[in-house]
């Protein structure tokens, strides 16, 4: 758990009168949920002396008398107010007079998504709390978070390119990626390192296959095969959007490299080779000059701009791509 105080809270650790959980990743506000728990009742959720607030429709007396409460069951409570901006904004003057004298039979957990340091009440925070950042890393940061949390939370060794892979196929959602790492760690035992062959054979298959073959029917311009297989690949669950940009990002880099190989007047299977792909080098020879270097190149940076597009609001993953597979199948 990462606070203003420490970048780690030692096991000793005693509660702190408030936490601030702030940012917008899920993941990273149950994990900070979760080792503020452990701190304050010992891991233990199922009792009275944990209680739970909806920032939207809390009242402050009630949130207040909670913490001033004294619990049957543990010497502290903790009083957790989640979505709570809307409960911040409505009353952050009582709240900075009530962190003046905190209670010490309670803990209050603020969760949120906007959290200024320029207000007095995070000042406050920062003074007899804690302010706990749950923002996710940038998309391009996000393989040395999960190199990381694979050896904090897994004891595994991932190396960058493995990771970098994990993410390719599973995208960038954090709790996504945790998961996919639990499997992996499990799948390994009694090893403990990763290995991109691991990943490769555990994480996505059917859908990468699916992918692979949307970037096949493009190199072969036959748009209606490959909007038909993205379409499917849609169907497969509710993040399939993102983790299938990084998907067809990898096939394009590896088409890309292929490319440049080739050119440099390697052999197909040389150059199958240096990519990774030993098995498909008659294949991949082929998709690969079915475009230029500089296209193959032009078509990554297009599948970037989805990307941002899509994480920044101004667009959807799945009209953009349809219009790209019609685009570059259209292409000379």
């Amino acid at each position: 758990m990462t606070t203003s105080r420490s970048k780690q809270a030692p096991r000793h650790e005693k509660p702190l009168p408030v936490y601030a959980v702030y940012g917008g990743d899920p993941f990273l506000q149950q994990q900070a949920l979760s080792e503020i728990t452990r701190v304050v009742l010992g891991g233990e959720r199922d009792n009275m002396a944990f209680v739970e607030f909806d920032g939207p429709t809390a009242a402050l007396a009630d949130v207040l008398d909670e913490c001033r409460s004294m619990s049957l069951l543990s010497p502290v409570r903790l009083v957790c107010v989640r979505d709570a901006d809307e409960f911040i904004t409505n009353f952050r003057k009582e709240l900075e007079k009530y962190l003046e004298v905190p209670s010490p039979t309670g803990v209050l957990v603020l969760v949120c998504t906007r959290w200024d340091a320029g207000w007095n009440l995070y000042k406050r925070v920062e003074q007899v709390g804690g302010n706990i950042s749950c923002r996710p890393p940038k998309p391009w940061n996000v393989p040395e978070w999960v190199v990381g949390h694979a050896k904090d939370v897994y004891g595994c060794d991932l190396p960058m390119q493995a990771a970098k892979r994990l993410t390719d196929l599973a995208g960038y959602e954090l709790g996504r990626l945790d998961m996919e790492l639990a499997k992996l760690s499990t799948y390994i035992h009694p090893r403990t390192a990763i290995r991109t062959g691991d990943i490769e054979e555990l994480v996505g298959a059917t859908r990468e296959e699916k992918v692979f073959g949307i970037i096949d029917a493009i190199a072969s311009r036959q748009p209606r095969q490959a909007l038909v297989l993205w379409d499917q690949v849609l169907g497969t669950d509710p993040q399939a959007e993102h983790r299938s940009i990084g998907g067809l990002a990898y096939g394009f880099r590896k088409l890309g490299e292929m490319k440049r190989l080739l050119g440099q007047g390697l052999s197909a299977a040389e150059a199958a080779k240096q990519v990774g792909d030993s098995w498909h080098a008659g294949e991949l020879k082929t998709q690969a000059e079915r475009f230029s270097l500089p296209q193959w190149q032009e078509h990554l940076v297009k599948l970037l701009q989805i990307d941002v597009a899509a994480k920044t609001g101004l667009g959807t993953v799945r009209s953009a791509v349809e219009k790209l597979i019609v685009e570059l199948c259209a292409a000379p």
